[in-house]
């Protein structure tokens, strides 16, 4: 079995709900293949359902509306108008950690969300027989952390193999694997055999426009889809990571390297410690308030939003969304600590010859001096593809630049928002 319930729950009413339910998955239930079928129903006390959502921890999974008609529950409320009260979602837990507990909540149309239940479930692994060439060094972090400078470093390193990660920071192994977790999902492999919507929109196939496709009635084929066939395309995505490497190496003179490294995010990086029992992963942090300087430093010089700053109405707001991703790095950290080992953007900077050191020791390659003298040797040859990355004179003056930068109101939520998390990765709070 690849999907396990291991306990359904509901949330007490009334209050915002007149009442609501999980029906479906129901506690025990095993399932062969990575997909979740949760149904119920849900109904407002004062204001209407709008619609129910799926969230794992700050994620919205999903958002699906009431289309499904419940006529004897619907009977016993007064204030409903017609039977659809019934919500139904199909999602894959490939993305999730391998324990994993998911909310779901109604969200009525006066603007109020209430819970409904939880859903504890467990999922088996993913993994295939294919041996790959070569395993990935996987740096996870967010924008602004250094990863360029980590990249550079390590590409540098005679066992690791990479392709100028100063001109195109290449993400080879998070493409193909973004593209498995989409193509893995109901919301995808059902379009292929019932299409929704437009399909003349080169992004139909992806599920990401409503309407949501409906369970099949051939449960086998569905159960295929998103089982056996998940498999058989994780096998095509190693492949095809393989080939582009051989090419890379082709073309850069290597071919020995036993690792590749690469920037991650969050998404993939736990399905990358599946498919490649071998890699290794490196949490790339740096202290958050200065994240958030550089992050604004860069948007202005180069008159820009990026980083997600586009997604918040003000800097407050935008820290407080860094904070939500910096509690998931710190959760995913605690789940792979294991397996991976902290790099500190104030380290490499301040003190690399240790720094390297502690992270080459992790991978298993050579962490002697002259390895490390090499790869510090990298640094000194400037590249003008990274002019316009730097927000400061120099990495030294990066460091503790939130005291000068930040205004007293943004200091304080940054303490707010990162505060249990500075602590975690050894950073004083103000």
């Amino acid at each position: 079995m690849r999907t396990r319930v291991l306990e359904v729950t509901e949330a007490p009413a009334p209050g915002a709900l007149a009442g609501g339910e999980i029906n479906k998955p129901e506690p025990g239930a095993e399932h062969p293949d990575w997909t979740l079928d949760v149904r119920g129903w849900a109904v407002g006390s004062e204001s209407p359902v709008a619609a129910v959502e799926g969230v794992h921890e700050t994620d919205v999974l999903w958002r699906v509306p009431l289309s499904v008609e419940r006529p004897r529950v619907a009977a016993r409320f007064a204030q409903v108008d017609g039977d659809r009260i019934g919500f139904l979602a199909l999602q894959s837990v490939l993305g999730l950690p391998p324990r994993h507990e998911i909310h779901v909540r109604a969200e009525l149309e006066s603007g109020v969300r209430a819970p409904i239940g939880s859903i504890v479930a467990e999922r088996a692994p993913l993994q295939t027989t294919y041996e790959p060439r070569r395993q990935p060094i996987m740096i996870t972090t967010f924008g602004r952390t250094g990863s360029m400078l980590l990249m550079r470093l390590l590409s540098s390193h005679p066992e690791v193999l990479s392709y100028k990660p100063h001109r195109f920071e290449q993400r080879i192994v998070s493409y193909w694997i973004d593209a498995l977790l989409t193509m893995a999902d109901p919301t995808s492999f059902l379009r292929g055999v019932a299409p929704q919507g437009a399909v003349a929109d080169r992004t139909w196939w992806t599920g990401a426009e409503a309407p949501m496709a409906w369970p099949l009635r051939d449960q086998a084929v569905q159960e295929w889809l998103g089982g056996a066939a998940v498999e058989e395309l994780a096998v095509v995505a190693q492949q095809r990571v393989d080939g582009l490497y051989d090419q890379i190496a082709t073309t850069t003179g290597g071919g020995d390297e036993r690792y590749f490294a690469e920037k991650s995010n969050l998404r993939v990086s736990g399905v990358v410690s599946e498919l490649y029992p071998e890699s290794r992963e490196l949490f790339l942090v740096r202290d958050f308030r200065d994240m958030v300087c550089s992050v604004f430093s860069y948007n202005e010089k180069r008159g820009v939003t990026g980083f997600g700053r586009a997604r918040a109405g003000t800097d407050r707001e935008y820290v407080e969304q860094l904070g939500s991703w910096a509690e998931s790095l710190a959760r995913a950290w605690g789940r792979r600590r294991d397996r991976a080992h902290v790099v500190r953007y104030e380290d490499l900077v301040l003190d690399p010859e240790p720094a390297l050191a502690a992270a080459l020791d992790h991978v298993g390659i050579d962490s002697g001096a002259g390895a490390i003298q090499g790869m510090l040797d990298e640094l000194r040859e400037e590249l003008p593809e990274l002019s316009e990355h730097r927000t400061t004179a120099s990495p030294n003056s990066s460091v503790g630049r939130w005291r000068d930068d930040l205004s007293p109101e943004l200091i304080a939520a940054c303490d707010e928002a990162f505060g249990p998390v500075l602590e975690l990765f050894g950073y004083e709070r103000e």
